[in-house]
Order: structure tokens, then sequence, then C-alpha cells
């Protein structure tokens, strides 16, 4: 199978929902996380809008998406720990990584990872931080095993229940 990652379209919107579906789904048996409406509709237009929404697509499919984020992240200026890298405009950051059900487990995340980093090398960043949920085991060992270090709790500045995160940093 041939993969290629590149920005989402516009016209894409309805498969970044479906991917999106997929992934409040699965959250939903072992966490809060998603369950309250986020990320919505309009959330992942605007991700695409600013040409932040990257797809991994398998013969040209779509079945996994991810947003990175440059600039300064408002839920990251406060930290129940501390960041390596104060959180700063020169952050690149990991958001809304989902993957369609039946592509699980295709190292799809790890593809992303590699896409961050590659990125903030391009743009001369240094640090790339990324947050989850306490619960989703999955999204913490992504990061860990992608050499990102826990560094403390921040606290989702969006009206949510059970909004504490587990915040993560990779200093490159």
């Amino acid at each position: 199978m041939n993969y290629a990652i590149r920005l989402v379209t516009e016209n894409e919107i309805d498969e970044v929902m479906t991917i999106i579906n997929d992934a409040k789904e699965l959250l939903k048996k072992d966490s809060l996380q998603w369950q309250q409406g986020y990320p919505f509709k309009e959330t992942m237009m605007n991700d695409i809008k600013r040409n932040e929404l990257y797809g991994y697509y398998l013969n040209d499919y779509l079945v996994g998406v991810v947003a990175l984020v440059v600039g300064l992240d408002k839920n990251y200026t406060e930290i129940e720990g501390k960041w390596d890298i104060v959180a700063s405009e020169k952050d690149l950051t990991i958001h809304r990584i989902a993957v369609r059900k039946g592509y699980y487990h295709k190292k799809i995340g790890d593809t992303f990872i590699k896409l961050s980093i590659d990125l903030a090398k391009k743009l001369s960043i240094k640090s790339i931080k990324a947050d989850t949920h306490i619960k989703n085991i999955p999204m913490q060992m992504l990061l860990i095993n992608n050499d990102f270090s826990y560094k403390g709790i921040i606290y989702l500045k969006r009206d949510e229940v059970d909004n504490g995160r587990l915040a993560y940093e990779l200093v490159l």
C-alpha cells in the first residue's frame, strides 16, 4: 500500500468528521475526552483553513488526521510542573490526532510524530508540545515511545468537564 501525507482540503471535511467521530467512539470507553462535542466540525474546518490539518492517505484514502499548530497555545501558559522551554510563539503543538476505525495499530501516529519533528526542524522550532487525557493510554504511549517527556498537568481553557490534561514536550 502506498501512503502519502498532505494538507487536508475543505472538500474533505465530511471524511475528517468521520475520522473524528471514530476517535470519539474509541475514547468514550475510557474517558470523557472528546465527549462534550469537541472537536467540532468548525474546529476541524478552522484547522484546514489555517493549513494546519494534515492527512494520512493510504492509496488516496484518508485514514488519519493531525493538527500541527505553530505558535503559543494559551492552554500551555500555566502548568502544574515545568516545561523545558517555556510555552511561546516558537512552539509547535500537536493536536487532534485521530485515526479511522479499522486502521488502528498501523503506526499512523508515529508517522504524524515524525512529520511534526520534520516540520519543527524546517521552521527552526526547538519545542514540540502535546497533551492528552490521563486515561488516554495509547496517546501517552505514542508520545513516550517517540521521546516526549512528561512535564506536568495543564488545564484546558474551555468549558469542559474533566479538563485536566497530561502535558508532554520534545526538545529538538
